[in-house]
């Protein structure tokens, strides 16, 4: 089961996966007492936060953490606990530097409203006004073209990533620290899927674009830019989207399953590669409350307040799940009735959330070098309580209790029918079936239990070897809620609640002869130093009639549901992140698929 969660940590990144940015003359060396670290006592209302966190990080196996909380009016408090590196026994510290993946983009996105203010960037100019090279292959289909405020809300329609070359390694690559500007070429490759405002679909190529926009509206690169725009003004002298930057005496030592891993270079850079410590991102939290509250932060009052609104309210796929610009808009049953926003972020091992309520006037950021469950999501719990804990202590009005579960009960047979069939899904083929009177669904390559809850929701069981169950903290975090998408019906799967993803019902199709010519086994052309995807097929699915494009990621098999549109093209069934994309014969031993050139391998 450790490998089934590692690969969903890695899907949900959704973060569902991610990536970094900045150059800086170096990092102070460590404070020798710091003003924002206080040691709690064990009090009310205290004791329930520093008892969460302790059995949080007992039972999702984190090495290290640092948490800070923040006000408009300045850091409150930061902490950290447990261990930075383990071989020397490095105390994890609110001045440890780690890093925070996909919450980089709320940096990146502070840096581009900034230079909206400044007049040298326009949220609805094409994004070709500032790379003209910029000419992914399918946007002519398209009347609409894409622009900047469709890349920092994921509306953009490009290919949601392009992993070749994701992963660009541990030894510093060749064009560091400026990786991130093969963006260009990687996303004039993979191209557009859809029309854009037809789903959220996270694409951290856009925020390497949007990086690149910052780089070229400033005349600096895009390390000095951001480190003009955001991180001097601030007073954030720990952060640095290049790693280099780092003292290794600072940097967290990262831990998958229990070994050392340190932070690999990516490609796309300002998406998820922000270096930094809890005192300065409370800081930076602290300076958008005061924008939101008075005006008297780094963005003005009109600026924070439209990031922060709903940009995607008339996406019909898109259901209930808000997002403005770069920062999410969650509703979260641990704060029910909160108007919340924020931002995780995973680039595994390492993970952070971000969650703030611009009416409380309260922030919470977390980071970790390690962590069992869902990634950033797994954190929930102990940001959650954060926020229940200082407004308790701050006298505040009373947050609502959290929503319990809804109980289980027997799922209406009419419900069980229709719900039986496969699902285009973000983490591939999946099905769900009747076995006795329970219904099972496959996805992430196991077979669950479905249990049907009293509010509609499904969630997942599993029993060792079918006779023995399994709790696992992940069971908690993700829900399955049921709503239609238009004429197809859909099961939703949902992260503490939060959408991440439609899964479309769908149904074989006739198959062009020609690619089923094309069944085996394929291999990249491009030779890669840290390859996301390691083996590719073109197979008929053994228990179904779909033909697959099946891709191998840590050790484990992914297939996905192909649509054949001709003799030469065919495309990824489904919609949303991963979803949509084609596959287009090159020559008679040759496809492309995303930004990979896939060659059929001869049988021997």
């Amino acid at each position: 089961m450790k490998m089934v969660i590692r690969f969903l940590v890695i899907v949900m990144l959704a973060g569902l996966l991610v990536l970094f940015c900045i150059s800086f003359a170096g990092c102070k060396g460590i404070p020798e007492e710091s003003q924002y670290s206080a040691t709690i006592d064990q009090q009310e209302p205290f004791a329930a936060l520093i008892d969460t966190i302790e059995k949080e990080m007992k039972a999702k196996k984190i090495t290290g953490l640092s948490l800070a909380v923040s006000t408009s009016d300045g850091l409150v408090w930061a902490q950290g606990y447990g261990l930075a590196n383990k071989k020397d026994a490095t105390p994890f510290t609110e001045t440890t530097i780690s890093n925070v993946g996909s919450v980089s983009k709320l940096v990146t996105a502070a840096a581009i409203m900034r230079l909206v203010e400044k007049g040298l960037v326009e949220l609805d100019k094409p994004v070709t006004t500032y790379i003209p090279e910029f000419n992914p292959v399918g946007v002519e289909d398209y009347i609409n073209p894409i622009t900047v405020r469709m890349l920092l809300n994921h509306e953009s329609g490009l290919e949601s990533d392009a992993f070749q070359d994701f992963y660009l390694g541990y030894e510093t690559p060749e064009d560091f620290p400026y990786s991130y500007r093969r963006a260009v070429d990687a996303v004039n490759q993979s191209g557009v899927v859809r029309k854009p405002y037809e789903i959220f679909s996270y694409c951290n190529l856009g925020y390497s674009l949007l990086g690149l926009i910052v780089e070229r509206s400033c005349g600096l690169s895009f390390q000095e830019s951001v480190k003009e725009l955001v991180f001097d003004p601030l007073g954030m002298q720990d952060s640095s989207f290049n790693i280099t930057d780092i003292p290794s005496d600072r940097m967290a030592m990262g831990y998958l399953q229990g070994k050392a891993e340190p932070v690999p270079y990516i490609r796309d850079m300002p998406a998820g590669s922000l270096n930094t410590t809890a005192i300065d991102m409370g800081i930076f939290l602290q300076s958008i409350l005061g924008s939101y509250t008075s005006g008297e932060g780094l963005l003005s009052q009109q600026t924070v307040k439209e990031i922060f609104a709903p940009s995607n309210s008339d996406v019909a796929y898109d259901l209930d799940f808000q997002v403005g610009l770069t920062w999410w808009i969650v509703d979260f049953k641990k704060l029910p009735g909160e108007f919340i926003v924020g931002h995780g972020g995973d680039l595994p091992p390492y993970h952070a959330l971000v969650i703030m309520l611009p009416e409380r006037d309260i922030s919470v950021f977390a980071m970790v070098n390690s962590v069992e469950g869902t990634g950033s999501f797994s954190l929930t719990q102990i940001v959650t309580e954060a926020v229940r804990t200082f407004l308790r202590s701050e006298g505040q009005p009373p947050l609502a209790k959290a929503l319990d579960q809804s109980p289980v009960t027997e799922i209406p047979s009419s419900l069980k029918s229709s719900l039986l069939g496969y699902y285009a899904s973000p983490v591939g083929l999946s099905e769900i079936r009747e076995s006795g009177k329970r219904l099972k669904i496959y996805a992430f390559n196991k077979w669950f239990d479905l249990y049907y809850h009293v509010d509609g929701t499904l969630t997942l069981g599993y029993k060792l070897f079918g006779l023995i169950p399994i709790q696992l903290p992940v069971f908690d975090e993700i829900s399955i809620s049921m709503e239609n998408l238009g004429e197809s019906a859909a099961i939703n799967l949902r992260l503490q609640d939060i959408l991440l993803s439609p899964s479309v019902k769908i149904e074989a199709q006739p198959i062009d002869p020609a690619w089923l010519s094309r069944i085996g086994r394929y291999e990249s052309v491009q030779a890669e130093i840290m390859p996301q995807y390691t083996d590719f097929r073109i197979d008929m699915d053994k228990n179904s009639e779909f033909l697959c494009l099946y891709v191998k990621s840590n050790g484990e098999w992914s297939k996905f549901p192909l649509r054949t549109i001709d003799s030469d093209t065919a495309q990824v069934m489904g919609t949303g992140r991963g979803l949509g994309g084609f596959l287009q014969v090159t020559d008679k031993q040759t496809v492309s698929f995303q930004n990979f050139t896939l060659r059929k391998l001869q049988v021997q």
